[in-house]
């Protein structure tokens, strides 16, 4: 028949992996964005950073005591291996990405890989950051864990931070 074609159309992708896909690249570029900002104010005066800063982790953060944030600093300085290998292993990651959007023929199995990969290192700097605060407040006092909870729900009523250097946690130990 004159009219047929034989070519075989590729099945489609389910919505689903596209919105995933879309979410986890939009995660990573975020994290792209933190790596070189870390890069690009590293000649700068002010002394180096963790991944994450207290401050930096959402209201919690912001709502820790500063004995209790200074803590969690130094938690985190003490991870900061493990956190400089996360943060290779991402930049390694989005070298890998280019490659395999650039190759030819193209591997759609081989992106999703480099992108769960990715994912996987930037949820287990999360996770990290999780459970040193969570062991933090762990350690609080019945009192201590009352303030933090006051402080916590002001900084949630007062929503997040606009501009400047952001909102410290207000309360004292």
């Amino acid at each position: 028949m004159a009219g047929t074609d034989n070519t075989a159309v590729p099945p489609r992708t389910r919505t689903w992996v596209r919105v995933a896909l879309v979410a986890s690249l939009a995660l990573n570029v975020l994290i792209l964005g933190v790596v070189g900002g870390a890069v690009l104010n590293k000649g700068r005066d002010h002394p180096p950073r963790t991944a994450f800063a207290p401050g930096e982790y959402g209201p919690y953060g912001r709502a820790l005591a500063d004995t209790d944030r200074a803590a969690l600093r130094a938690a985190l300085k003490a991870e900061a291996p493990r956190l400089r290998e996360n943060r290779a292993a991402v930049r390694q990651g989005f070298r890998d990405l280019l490659a395999a959007l650039r190759a030819e023929p193209y591997e759609h199995a081989r992106v999703v890989a480099v992108v769960q990969a990715q994912q996987a290192r930037v949820q287990d700097q999360a996770a990290l950051v999780q459970s040193l605060t969570l062991d933090r407040v762990g350690a609080m006092s019945g009192a201590d864990r009352a303030a933090f909870a006051d402080r916590l729900e002001r900084v949630l009523r007062r929503g997040p931070p606009r501009g400047g250097d952001g909102e410290r946690g207000t309360g004292r130990p």
